[in-house]
């Protein structure tokens, strides 16, 4: 059944409009951060900081990764109503989803590393969390960074080579009918999103053209291989939640476990429609699904009814003794006219709980080492990071530069090794036998520790 998407554009409207005032009183703290670009540039952005004043200092922190969480946001008033300080990005901008994979990438982790320095914040509890891109951001500071207590991806994007392979796929669908459209038409965009046979890809999918020009211009997959979560899941050393919809149009949920992806096509979806994996010419191992890259015996996969009550929140479930969750909430079929998923009206998704079990433990507990994070971390010592690449002769005292990588590394596995030394002894042999050509990085690194 069609919907209407002037309704639906008013029902995503009335979410950015409408007033909820903060809990109690709340400090707002806004932080410059700059960073080196990968061109090398020296650019500046900005995060905020909500920081209870009720509740006793150091607060834990929620990380909001990539996108902005403006304070009419459910999800904030829950987090600060539970004593949490919260950060995110704020003046974001639709460009800054064409750099996802490099300059916001650093953007965020420079970010991270900000927050965690800050008076007041307990950087053994700092939760990362996000959606769509912002959970695929989630995951990738997961996989750069030691020392989060938790993260949690909503709808993320786990596979940046499918995932923008797929949405250049839905929107050829859509070209058609543009084509047949008056120029003073085309500048109408509901009526564009109205007559498209995919339009929520339609809307968005020119924010993510940038990436799909990259891969063109360099279709090495080893290259969309290290930019994907799945990929690096080697490296991720802080429990994992992941959430997601049966409906998501937008992230196939595919990609991040194939057990609840359904069998048929939606009849709304025009003919030919691809949305699994296996129906991409991609590389076998590109077909991977995070749930088969992660260890079986530590992950836990849930199938759940969706909420139906409006207003009623999507309740994650999860296992406190594994390390990994991906928690998938049935709503059918994906849809034409759907997006992440199906029912609008209902309440966010609530992973209080999961926050709660994790900020318990802290990151002394939750984190572990792991031979391919040692190898990540090793090499942005040495300026050879990939994700991060270190920038000699710009500025020394800004992130980005060799300098700043060298000083976040030795901080971070200076911290985990003041609770975990013999993990850290271990996976420093382990690495230097596994990777003799950062040997000579590891021993130097291993030295100047402060432990």
């Amino acid at each position: 059944m069609k919907r209407d998407i002037r309704k639906v554009m008013a029902l995503l409207s009335e979410a950015n409009v409408k007033e909820q005032e903060l809990p109690f009183s709340v400090e707002k703290r806004d932080i410059e951060i700059p960073f080196i670009s990968k061109d090398g540039t020296v650019c500046r952005r900005y995060i905020r900081i909500y920081l209870p004043e009720p509740a006793p200092e150091p607060k834990p922190l929620v990380f909001i990764a990539h996108y902005e969480m403006p304070e009419n946001d459910a999800t904030l008033n829950l987090y600060l109503m539970n004593g949490w300080a919260v950060s995110t990005p704020i003046d974001f901008k639709p460009e800054y989803n064409g750099s996802l994979v490099d300059d916001d990438l650093i953007f965020n982790s420079a970010a991270l590393s900000a927050v965690r320095k800050q008076p007041g914040i307990d950087r053994t509890r700092i939760v990362v969390s996000g959606g769509s891109a912002g959970g695929y951001m989630t995951q990738m500071l997961s996989v750069l960074h030691l020392g989060i207590c938790c993260s949690i991806s909503f709808s993320g994007i786990t596979n940046i080579l499918f995932n923008m392979k797929y949405l250049q796929s839905a929107n050829n669908h859509n070209k058609d009918v543009l084509e047949t459209l008056t120029e003073e038409e085309r500048k109408d965009f509901i009526r564009c999103l109205e007559v498209i046979p995919v339009p929520i890809v339609g809307a968005i999918f020119g924010q993510f053209a940038p990436i799909l020009a990259k891969i063109e211009e360099n279709p090495n997959s080893e290259i969309w291989n290290a930019m994907s979560p799945s990929f690096m899941a080697g490296c991720f050393t802080d429990p994992i939640l992941f959430s997601h919809f049966t409906s998501d149009l937008l992230v196939p949920v595919d990609q991040l476990t194939k057990r609840f992806t359904y069998a048929d096509l939606d009849e709304s979806l025009p003919e030919g429609f691809r949305i699994r994996m296996s129906e991409f010419p991609l590389q076998e191992k590109v077909q991977r699904s995070m749930a088969e890259m992660l260890p079986a015996d530590d992950l836990f996969e849930h199938l759940c009814p969706a909420p139906q009550t409006s207003g009623e929140n999507f309740k994650l479930s999860f296992d406190r003794t594994k390390r990994f969750n991906i928690v998938v909430f049935d709503e059918g079929n994906a849809e034409a006219e759907g997006g992440h998923f199906k029912k609008m009206d209902l309440g966010p998704i609530d992973a209080t709980d999961y926050i709660h079990a994790q900020l318990q433990r802290s990151s002394r507990e939750t984190n572990w080492l792991t031979v391919g994070k040692l190898a990540l971390m090793a090499e942005r010592y040495a300026g050879k990071g990939f994700l991060i690449p270190g920038k000699a002769g710009i500025d020394d005292i800004v992130y980005g530069s060799v300098a700043m990588n060298r000083q976040e590394v030795l901080e971070e596995l200076s911290e985990f090794g003041e609770h975990n030394r013999e993990e850290l002894v271990d996976t420093f042999c382990a690495a230097m036998a596994a990777k003799p050509e950062l040997a000579d990085v590891l021993d130097e690194i291993q030295g100047r520790l402060l432990i």
